[in-house]
């Protein structure tokens, strides 16, 4: 057998082993996503399908506003109705202006935006000198952070009149700092200490531990989470279900990720197996079950979905955090690294692994489980309405 069909066969061994691995995520993506829809279309679905493009633009925009500009958003409907269809022109530059108006509101002054905006711009270009000469290692991470959470402050500005500010409680804004500060302790420990990792199985193989494209997509991570900790959107907050049983699960997911590296600790070998194993039964145990819990208490498919929300948002630097802490303990007692137990690499491995991984398996196998969970969590109570609403039509 020549080279060439030897590397052919390898080629395809790879892409039929991938395609088994990857089918459970595929096929539970497929389901959640036909959940999403159906759920989508019985609220709003059928109604913007009547609607064109100019209409349903507006009905997006108007959606992001809070409860006491929600008039201002029919009042508006109302003008585009007005406004004959075959003038499409016109349709667009109304629905457009419309739509600007609702998502950057003219309530903030220039002056105090202009203020915040050169605030964002300075922080920024501090962290990064700052960085460059104290901490080489971390001079992607810092301003791109810093550069993300002033331009989120920046818009919070502009908005502040017209959309004022919701806590989301004291539960969900505390775990949302604690695990940023975490996180970023952690981060500043491991590249002062350990900016570099050398592979004992590759001569003279050294590697970094936070690569610049790890570095940005974990600083748009932590901006994201403490953003919306601390600043969440409307439409999450009137769910107190939601919050409730998000922090619960958030909570037991970092408890069993913890709780699983000590008992790994007891065994002959500790450490040997890692924690891929967590990473696939912990959401099985605690988002598809929180979130149908979720859904049952608050009756409704929403209540389990924005209990998932809260969840991976508060979730996702709790173990981060929690990955770097026990990565810490497993180098200092010989036990490889915190993913799989392996050896023969230094702890700094950790970092890349603790970024990757955890958010690869939130985003794939996480949040479609929690959709899964919501809707099987609110069929009772569907059920229930179908029934009532078929009762209420038969007597009429």
């Amino acid at each position: 057998m020549n080279r060439d069909k030897r590397i052919g066969l390898l080629g395809g061994l790879i892409a039929v082993v991938g395609a088994v691995v990857l089918a459970p995520f595929l096929w539970l993506w497929a389901v959640a996503a036909w959940l999403l829809w159906r759920a989508w279309w019985r609220q709003a679905g059928v109604r913007l399908w009547a609607l064109d493009g100019p209409a349903r633009l507006l009905a997006a925009a108007t959606a992001t506003l809070p409860a006491d500009r929600r008039d201002w958003g029919a009042a508006m409907a109302a003008e585009l109705a007005q406004v004959p269809v075959q003038e499409r022109a016109a349709r667009w530059r109304f629905a457009t202006g419309c739509a600007r108006a609702a998502i950057f509101p003219p309530g903030g002054t220039r002056a105090a935006v202009g203020v915040a905006g050169a605030l964002a711009v300075t922080a920024t270009a501090a962290a990064a000198l700052a960085t460059g000469a104290v901490l080489p290692a971390r001079r992607v991470f810092a301003p791109t952070f810093v550069g993300l959470l002033g331009g989120l402050a920046t818009l919070a500005v502009a908005r502040s009149h017209r959309a004022g500010w919701a806590w989301p409680g004291a539960a969900i804004t505390g775990l949302g700092l604690a695990g940023v500060a975490a996180c970023v302790a952690f981060l500043g420990y491991y590249l002062a200490e350990f900016p570099a990792y050398h592979r004992a199985r590759v001569t003279a193989a050294t590697l970094v531990s936070l690569p610049p494209v790890t570095a940005a997509v974990l600083a748009v991570l932590l901006a994201g989470c403490l953003w919306l900790a601390l600043r969440p959107p409307r439409w999450l907050l009137p769910d107190r279900h939601a919050r409730r049983f998000g922090v619960g699960m958030a909570v037991a997911l970092i408890a069993g990720f913890v709780l699983t590296t000590s008992r790994q600790e007891l065994g002959d070998q500790p450490g040997s197996e890692g924690m891929v194993f967590y990473l696939l039964i912990g959401p099985i145990l605690v988002v598809l079950t929180g979130s149908a819990a979720a859904a049952a208490v608050g009756r409704s498919f929403r209540s389990g979905l924005w209990a998932c929300a809260w969840a991976i948002v508060l979730g996702a630097p709790l173990l981060i955090a929690a990955w770097l802490a026990e990565a810490l303990r497993w180098y200092q007692q010989g036990q490889g690294t915190v993913l799989d137990g392996a050896g023969g690499l230094g702890v700094g491995v950790n970092l890349g692994d603790a970024v990757w991984w955890p958010l690869v398996f939130l985003a794939l196998w996480a949040v479609p489980l929690g959709v899964v969970g919501a809707a099987v969590g609110s069929a009772r109570a569907r059920r229930r309405r179908a029934r009532e609403h078929g009762d209420l039509a038969s007597t009429t």
